[in-house]
């Protein structure tokens, strides 16, 4: 019997997948299940039934275009999206390709810096931020130093001032999925590209960079998608003419008591975020790419 299952794996994999039916290791899909019912569907649900009690299922959708603040919040929100995506998928793809080329005990300290970003809370890495951007604060205090004009550079709470910090921590959302696809690469391919004569910025062009574009591309959607929710930061270096959609929301949630305003912004923004995940997951195929990480 065992000679049978170690020569055929299907019947090996289904004799322990029956075995772990019979002695009840179902039931250890419960706890999960439980918890992506009530900690996930069960607010899901509850926002909907919110909207739609004070609109309607239809007009929840269409109340929130109704209002220009919404409006305003929604546009400046597409732009920093964009913006914070571009900047992260470039400074992403060079952190990547340094990853790669570096020496043993240099790529340990750059994963290091890297993985700081998980391990530290995101609001101490925003409060970092704010230390730095605030009035006289670190950053006015370098530009002092170096002789330029008195009064800082007036970079807190304003939309430039956000960019960076935004980009600082949405970073390993771009490396990780480019250095997979750095791994993935298949060494032969750049020795035969250099066998034929070709030159480094040659072989980078030509090989390294297209083997790079599927994890570059997913790594872009995820932070473009987690950029239009984004909360906390825009929240504490966003000025008044700089909110986004999220800081709005919870405006109208927080100050304004407005629940069912509040939940109807959030469904189109769930909407309009998960459409597009969608739609890009179809195309690029991005959980593909997380499963090499």
């Amino acid at each position: 019997m065992t000679a049978t299952l170690l020569t055929d794996p299907a019947k090996a994999h289904s004799k322990v997948r029956t075995h772990g039916s019979r002695s009840g290791a179902r039931w250890l899909f419960l706890p999960p299940l439980a918890l992506l019912l009530f900690g996930l569907a069960g607010p899901l649900v509850a926002v909907v039934v919110a909207g739609s009690a004070d609109h309607g299922p239809v007009e929840m959708f269409a109340e929130p275009f109704r209002s220009e603040l919404f409006l305003r919040a929604a546009w400046r929100t597409l732009w920093l999206a964009t913006l914070v995506t571009a900047c992260t998928a470039v400074l992403g793809v060079l952190y990547a390709l340094a990853l790669g080329m570096s020496r043993k005990a240099l790529g340990r300290v750059l994963f290091g810096v890297l993985f700081l970003t998980f391990w530290i809370s995101l609001l101490v890495r925003t409060y970092g931020w704010v230390l730095v951007l605030q009035p006289q604060g670190a950053l006015d205090a370098l530009a002092a130093s170096l002789g330029l004009p008195e009064g800082g550079l007036g970079l807190y709470q304003t939309m430039p001032g956000l960019v960076p910090a935004m980009v600082h921590i949405m970073l390993p959302y771009v490396v990780l999925p480019v250095y997979a696809s750095l791994r993935s690469l298949d060494p032969a391919q750049v020795r035969a590209a250099r066998s034929l004569g070709a030159g480094e910025w040659l072989v980078l062009r030509t090989v390294v960079l297209p083997a790079l574009r599927p994890g570059a591309a997913a790594g872009a959607v995820i932070v473009f998608v987690m950029s239009l929710g984004f909360y906390v930061t825009p929240a504490f270096l966003g000025g008044p003419g700089s909110q986004v959609t999220a800081t709005v929301l919870g405006t109208e949630f927080g100050r304004m008591q407005n629940l069912g305003g509040a939940a109807a912004m959030g469904v189109v923004l769930l909407v309009a975020t998960l459409g597009l995940y969608l739609v890009a997951d179809r195309f690029l195929r991005i959980g593909e790419q997380w499963e090499r990480i």
